[in-house]
């Protein structure tokens, strides 16, 4: 069996609107070849085979720095199209979309510094539409999750965090192995870490 091949092309920019602050935008293409996938969309133990090319083209934009002293954010968008190029079954035909790549991508994370020893941060995270598989029978909804973190230093060697993922308890689905393999997302789940500096 022939080995998968990766072509991949790009070319972006970045702009340092401030010493703090940046922009950075990029363009690029992704050829695959030889890539294997399962042999039945609908039998998530069915054995892979060669699926012929892909080609994924896309564009990418991020901003991320110090807006104040005391305020930050990190945002990015990606639109990505990838497709099939050649007919491989009469499921898996040129111009299927990729599976579990939405066209539209994109997150919102910002964090405020009250005092030095205290932090708060809320994220958007979004997902468009999905498709579970290869034959594109099976579509997976977009979703909007909230999420959110509270930091604190209890002593300058000890650091409380505290993480809220899916805030709003979303429904949602994460990612699909097959048609018939989908996995939820998690509902609102609370991680607590403490660390210690020696």
């Amino acid at each position: 069996m022939a080995p998968e091949k990766f072509q991949n092309y790009e070319i972006g920019a970045k702009w340092d609107i401030l010493p703090t602050f940046n922009l950075a935008a990029a363009i690029y293409q992704l050829d695959r070849d030889n890539v294997l996938a399962l042999s039945d969309p609908n039998n998530a133990a069915s054995p892979t085979v060669p699926i012929g090319r892909q080609r994924t083209k896309g564009i990418e934009l991020s901003a991320a720095g110090s807006i104040t002293k005391q305020l930050s954010m990190v945002g990015a968008y990606t639109y990505s199209d990838g497709t099939f190029l050649d007919n491989v079954s009469g499921t898996v035909q040129a111009g299927n979309i990729l599976p579990n790549m939405p066209k539209h991508s994109a997150s919102l994370w910002t964090r405020f510094d009250p005092i030095e020893q205290l932090g708060a941060a809320l994220g958007v995270i979004y997902q468009g539409k999905r498709y579970a598989s290869t034959d594109n029978c099976v579509a997976m909804p977009g979703y909007t999750r909230l999420d959110g973190a509270v930091y604190f230093d209890i002593a300058p060697e000890l650091s409380l965090q505290v993480n809220v993922e899916n805030i709003l308890g979303k429904r949602y689905y994460l990612y699909a192995h097959s048609n018939n393999n989908i996995t939820p997302g998690s509902p609102t789940a609370v991680k607590v870490g403490l660390s210690a500096k020696f």
